[in-house]
């Protein structure tokens, strides 16, 4: 019930109605008040006195008023605009000279939609003369109240069309009507169900615009396109995130009871050289030349512009298929012989023990002083070299390097668990053996399990990244897709570029497979190993389990990275007039498990390896490090040989050198005292 206030404003709203105003007070207070239920009404008038009393009424009713005349300047765009309530009512006068322009400019800024509440006057006017067939944005989602007069009452009509883009007529249905004697409002439906998908999801028929992509030559007609997505097999130039949406929108067409005539794109995006002119998919949907798309889109920050998303499901997920093979183990974790322990492990290892033979020999050093021994070496020493005329013993020569080759051996072995002999007897020296002891059981155990460990291993084998394929001997190639084309051709980033001049730039045999090629020819060298294919991973694994034996399931591996795994966007144009419903039937097909089944169907999992385990042969990468240290001992023992033989020739030469000097000064001696004692005589 009204308030006194507004029923006396009522009063006189309908005693001047008669003679002057254009719109009946009662029915628009009833409509905002009653019917829609809104807080906000903006009026399109070209009547002063009937803009003064109606604003009157619903400032009484409580409503924020904004009343607009026709014959004035005003721009729509400032005044339906974000900061309106999120209910708001639009009245227009369509009797105004204005009212064609007005509604026209609604359309084209597609704001007959959820976001407002139309409600047109058209009193002794026909609806199809208020909205022709080139008001294009009368859809399923708008909100439009049509109010005509009989002689009695006045009717309040919902109305609709499924597409007036698609010359589909408008379609009313009965809200209410007021009865001009009684000026009671009778409802018959619910406005709100009537705007609901309860009434608008039947399409009787009606044909949508479809677009969807397929990579293949001389894809023109609809019986074509709906060939190829409909079967379920994997077809070439066809992503697998395509049928999957195709099944949605079969889905949806059975639901609203539409058709779809098909148009075919060759890719998904690009630009007409420097300009914004969209290619592809997108560029079909952005100009709204389709009204539905038969496959996804990826998300990009500039596409929330310009489309609508009604779902998001798919995964889409590539990667390098690939046979692991023991000359991939890039990672050097089977059967390495340095691989267990890191280069900072190994040099620290060394730099101990050369800091233990230090201190070792620094502790014979000083415990040799503190015992006096010192002067007994020096009187050894001199007596040996007094003595030792016989060239091919130089006892001097050996014990110089005896103590610290010595030391170096047997702490080796010790490293090495081998034991040690002589066994040392003072006690710094086997507090110094026993701690290399302690060192190296504690190191090697770890060694050891770790090499056996990386052989009986191979869930982390192979190249893991894109750069690591890029470096190893794999032949690379890619499933003959638009995306794979667009990226090698746009994509700044260095590892794609590093792939490209490494893997794709070379030639190729005639019995290697090319730059681009299809699932079915690349199992065959995926079989034979040394061969990485790219591709949608769901259209890879039905062929694989179907034709890969066990072992070859276990051998292989994945590596993702080249390109983002993400949820695709299911999209339409921006603001459509199939958003809402749309969307809506989706979140009902996902909440009743629908989108679940389709999901189970087309995105297959990985087999699964059925071995307990691999054991791989170690290759000769794996050992060529234990074969560079044999050969670096050889080469060593080689030069210190050589080092010792021209020492020795040295010391030989030297004491030959000695000799004859010694000869000559004695030989010298003698004629001086034989001249002295003749000079005597």
């Amino acid at each position: 019930m009204h308030s006194s206030a507004t029923r006396v404003v009522l009063t006189l709203v309908s005693i001047f109605s008669v003679t002057i105003f254009a719109m009946e007070g009662s029915v628009i207070l009833d409509y905002n008040t009653r019917l829609v239920r809104t807080k906000q009404c903006i009026i399109f008038a070209c009547s002063e006195h009937d803009m003064y009393f109606n604003v009157l009424a619903l400032m009484a009713a409580n409503q924020f008023v904004q009343p607009v005349h026709m014959n004035s300047s005003y721009d729509l765009v400032s005044i339906l605009t974000r900061e309106n309530y999120a209910r708001t009512s639009v009245i227009v006068d369509t009797t105004c000279e204005g009212a064609p322009k007005l509604l026209k400019e609604a359309s084209a800024n597609r704001y007959f939609n959820k976001t407002y509440q139309w409600l047109l006057w058209g009193v002794e006017a026909n609806i199809t003369d208020l909205l022709p067939i080139d008001l294009d944005y009368v859809g399923p989602n708008a909100q439009l109240t049509y109010v005509n007069k009989t002689s009695d009452a006045y009717f309040l009509w919902d109305v609709h069309s499924k597409g007036r883009q698609l010359k589909s007529p408008l379609e009313l249905r009965l809200i209410a009507k007021l009865s001009t004697e009684l000026q009671k409002l009778v409802i018959i439906n619910e406005i709100f169900d009537l705007q609901s998908i309860k009434y608008r999801s039947q399409f009787n028929g009606l044909t949508l615009r479809g677009a969807s992509v397929i990579d293949q030559e001389d894809i023109l007609t609809n019986q074509q396109i709906e060939a190829i997505l409909s079967r379920p097999t994997k077809d070439a130039g066809v992503a697998a995130f395509i049928k999957y949406h195709y099944e949605l929108l079969s889905m949806l067409r059975d639901l609203f009871n539409f058709t779809v005539n098909f148009r075919n794109s060759r890719g998904w995006a690009g630009r007409l050289g420097n300009t914004t002119f969209r290619l592809g998919l997108l560029g079909i949907i952005k100009r709204n030349e389709a009204d539905i798309a038969a496959s996804g889109a990826f998300n990009r920050i500039n596409r929330f512009a310009e489309f609508d998303t009604i779902h998001q499901s798919w995964k889409f997920e590539t990667a390098f298929l690939f046979r692991f093979t023991p000359d991939l183990d890039t990672r050097g974790k089977s059967g390495n012989f340095l691989a267990p322990f890191s280069r900072q492990v190994w040099l620290f290892t060394v730099a101990t023990l050369i800091g233990i033979n230090s201190i070792w020999l620094l502790l014979d050093y000083l415990s040799k002083r503190w015992h006096s021994q010192a002067m007994q070496c020096i009187e050894e020493r001199i007596f040996n070299i007094r003595n030792s005329r016989n060239l091919s013993s130089h006892p001097a020569i050996t014990n110089s390097h005896s103590k610290w080759t010595e030391r170096i051996l047997l702490t080796f072995g010790a490293v090495c668990q081998q034991g040690m002999e002589p066994i040392p007897r003072d006690i710094p020296s086997r507090s110094i053996v026993l701690t290399v002891f302690l060192f190296s059981v504690v190191m090697y155990n770890y060694y050891t399990s770790s090499v056996v460990g990386g052989l009986l291993s191979s869930s982390d084998l192979g190249p893991a990244t894109v750069d690591e394929i890029t470096n190893s001997p794999l032949k690379v190639s890619f499933e003959d897709i638009g995306y794979y084309k667009v990226l090698f051709k746009e994509s700044s980033n260095p590892i794609v570029t590093r792939l490209i001049s490494k893997k794709l730039s070379a030639s190729r045999g005639p019995n290697e497979m090319g730059v681009y090629g299809q699932i079915e020819d690349a199992i065959p060298y995926l079989k034979r190993g040394g061969f990485a294919f790219h591709c949608e991973v769901v259209d890879a694994y039905p062929i694989i389990a179907e034709l890969f034996d066990a072992n070859e399931i276990c051998d292989l591996r994945e590596v993702s990275g080249l390109m983002e795994v993400e949820i695709m966007n299911w999209i339409v144009h921006k603001n459509s007039q199939y958003t809402e419903l749309f969307r809506t039937a989706m979140c009902k097909a996902r909440e009743v498990g629908l989108v679940e089944r389709l999901l189970r169907q087309r995105q297959m999992k990985k087999p699964e390896c059925q071995s307990l385990y691999t054991v791989y042969p170690v290759t000769i990468t794996g050992v060529s490090s234990a074969f560079l240290t044999l050969l670096s001992g050889v080469l060593i023992a080689l030069f210190a040989l050589c080092l010792e033989i021209a020492s020795v020739k040295w010391q030989i030469r030297r004491n030959r050198l000695s000799h004859r000097h010694g000869a000559l000064a004695l030989a010298h001696k003698h004629i001086h005292l034989n001249m002295l004692a003749d000079v005597h005589i």
